[in-house]
């Protein structure tokens, strides 16, 4: 836009310049009357022709007094500027009725000082000798300059559009800023460009380093003041903004229905998408699970969660800040005006591997409105059984009782602590080419191929108690329901197993033995539980410590009393101490602590009796069962986490 206000600018500028040129003469006649901003047409040695704003006139030489000032004298002979045309007659004293083919009739009607006049022209004098008219070069010299100058002007403005698109990763906003500032002051704001140019590619080359040493897209360390820098009115942290493009996954957004979002190019969010945009290639890139962008006093922090830990990233102003929340809630379908109430949405992006899934949840806080993004990924999230970490008798048991024809198993655990994954591997076991296997969740978080998948819609009326109401029309042979939210979803799942129906599930429960007690909460009755029921299975996730950097000490035996444990004392065991292979955290990827209970008919029966949580705990006790607390102390001792880990998940 810019741009083209400056070729008007200078499109009006040569009209003026060719107005003023054209329009300069001034021609004043002997009996006082004036003729003013007018154009030479033809001069020859008797008449001048001249141009006006109404018309073409000829008038006698004789009757000129000076032309520009310069006085007319009659006694010079003059030189023609324009040769005279082979209709016309120079006579004194007659008339003309042939005009010059550059004279136009109508003009005012100007009277000579000899009183002669002519059919259609003015009237001619007796020939009296004309003066000497010299060309004004100043005027040519000083249109060819202000073209030259015009011409390197644009040319500036062309390299600055081109190269503020390339040094400032085609930020839109900050390309017009730059334009603007060039156009407006052509030798100052060049001056300005080429410097913060400058500082633009140094702090990008000295990023690029960064990420080389360190054989990761990990963010450079952060400053202990920081500075504002020129993108967005952002600060140093943007800088893992400009991650080389071969350590950024390339996506594009997707609505709920999976069609492509278009986001106008001239609207207000365009820039902040763009922002978004490199924030979430970055936490995709460093296998964060959430993105969190919270206000603070005088800016917005992002923050990834990267092995259940949170990690400051990068901060943005205030209004850039802003502009990514809106952005994001716009991308989410989630109402933009509304900031006093808590809100949440999805979206979708498609990279060339896979489709992820986004869910956005928002809330009111006192600086602004904090913002959530849980990063869903369908295929690098679908582990085996053998990923999960389990150990080798507890995973025999496990993949023994998921080939069932018919009861409900459960998941057990805090928000993010891998239930699904630990479901869809279990699902992965089974032969979906000789079962029915439907699910219904929200969202759908994993592809599992040959079974049918049902996202929850609650605009739609689709929610997980009518959804699974729907699915046991459908004849299914196994059913996932993705989490037992009410009473109402817990005893439809419940009833469904009791029917014939492999059911898997998640719950929200502290350990394996509450499960009990949380089902009869939310209203289903023991006598269904223990006859249900097949199987629980509680997990903890915990950080693995880094191979490389890992530092053995010998264990004092008290570590783990608050948990009812006592490790060896003098054993060898490992804590984190950080190197650049693991971003100096300590720790590389998580695993899983498990608590497995199987439903035996003993147990059944001490269900069906309404035994409490402790008595159940002695009657599985000596078969086997063994807490997540326990297998943590194991885990431990085999250098595989650390007491910290295990003590935090407890």
């Amino acid at each position: 836009m810019h741009l083209r206000f400056g070729w008007g600018v200078i499109a009006l500028c040569l009209l003026l310049v060719s107005s003023i040129s054209a329009l300069s003469a001034e021609i004043q006649l002997r009996d006082g009357r004036i003729y003013s901003n007018v154009a030479i047409l033809q001069r020859d040695t008797e008449n001048i022709q001249i141009q006006t704003a109404y018309g073409d006139v000829r008038i006698p030489l004789a009757s000129v007094k000076s032309i520009d000032g310069v006085p007319v004298s009659l006694s010079t002979s003059p030189r023609p500027l324009l040769p005279s045309g082979p209709d016309e007659r120079a006579t004194t004293g007659t008339t003309s009725t042939t005009l010059h083919p550059l004279t136009v009739s109508p003009g005012p009607d100007v009277r000579a000082a000899t009183g002669t006049a002519s059919a259609g022209l003015h009237p001619l004098s007796a020939a009296v000798p004309a003066m000497r008219y010299e060309h004004n070069f100043k005027m040519d010299l000083f249109i060819l300059a202000f073209g030259v100058l015009t011409a390197i002007w644009t040319g500036m403005l062309l390299w600055v559009q081109r190269d503020a698109a390339v040094v400032f990763d085609g930020f839109p906003q900050e390309i017009k800023h730059w334009n603007a500032i060039v156009l407006l002051l052509p030798g100052f704001g060049l001056r300005q460009y080429l410097q913060a140019r400058a500082g633009r590619i140094a702090q990008q080359e000295a990023f690029a380093k960064s990420v080389t040493a360190s054989h990761a897209p990990a963010a450079p360390p952060v400053p202990a003041a920081p500075q504002k820098r020129g993108l967005f009115g952002g600060r140093v942290k943007l800088s893992t903004l400009f991650l080389p493009k071969k350590h950024q996954v390339e996506f594009e957004f997707l609505d709920d229905d999976g069609n492509p979002i278009n986001i106008r190019a001239d609207s207000l969010e365009t820039t902040g998408i763009e922002a978004a945009h490199k924030v979430l290639q970055e936490a995709i890139t460093e296998r964060a699970s959430d993105v969190h962008f919270e206000p603070l006093d005088k800016g917005y922090r992002v923050r990834f969660r990267v092995d259940g830990q949170l990690q400051e990233r990068m901060m943005f102003e205030k209004a850039d800040g802003q502009r990514m929340v809106s952005s994001l809630k716009v991308l989410a379908q989630i109402d933009v005006a509304e900031k006093r109430k808590a809100q949440d949405g999805r979206f979708r992006v498609r990279t060339n591997l896979s489709d992820i899934d986004f869910r956005v949840a928002t809330a009111s806080a006192m600086f602004g409105e904090k913002l959530v993004v849980r990063i869903l990924d369908r295929k690098s999230g679908l582990l085996s059984l053998d990923d999960l970490g389990m150990p080798k008798s507890m995973l025999e048991i496990f993949d023994q009782v998921i080939r069932s024809r018919s009861g409900i198993i459960l998941a057990t655990g805090p928000t993010g602590a891998g239930k699904t994954s630990t479901l869809y591997a279990a699902l992965g076991r089974l032969d979906t080419s000789r079962l029915n296997v439907m699910t219904i969740e929200d969202p759908v978080e994993y592809h599992l191929a040959g079974a049918t998948q049902i996202p929850v819609r609650p605009k739609a009326g689709v929610t997980f108690e009518s959804g699974l109401r729907s699915i046991l029309r459908q004849d299914p042979d196994v059913i996932f329901v993705g989490e037992i939210r009410d009473p109402e979803t817990a005893t439809t799942a419940v009833r469904a197993a009791l029917t014939g129906q492999l059911v898997f599930s998640t719950l929200h429960a502290q350990d394996t033995l509450n499960t009990i007690a949380r089902l009869q909460e939310m209203g289903v009755e023991k006598y269904q539980i223990s006859s249900a029921l097949l199987m629980v299975i509680a997990q903890r996730l915990v950080r693995v410590l880094c191979p490389q950097c890992r530092e053995p000490y010998k264990a004092t035996g008290k570590e783990l009393l608050s948990l009812g444990m006592e490790l060896p004392l003098g054993e060898t065991i490992y804590r984190a101490k950080g190197c650049a292979a693991c971003d100096h955290t300590g720790y590389q990827g998580r695993t899983a602590l498990f608590e497995l209970l199987v439903v035996d008919d003993v147990l059944r029966q001490a269900i069906g009796d309404g035994l409490s949580q402790q008595a159940l705990a002695d009657i599985v006790r000596p078969k086997g069962w063994r807490s997540y607390r326990e297998e943590g102390g194991l885990k431990i001792l085999n250098g595989i986490t650390t007491v910290d880990e295990v003590l935090q998940a407890a």
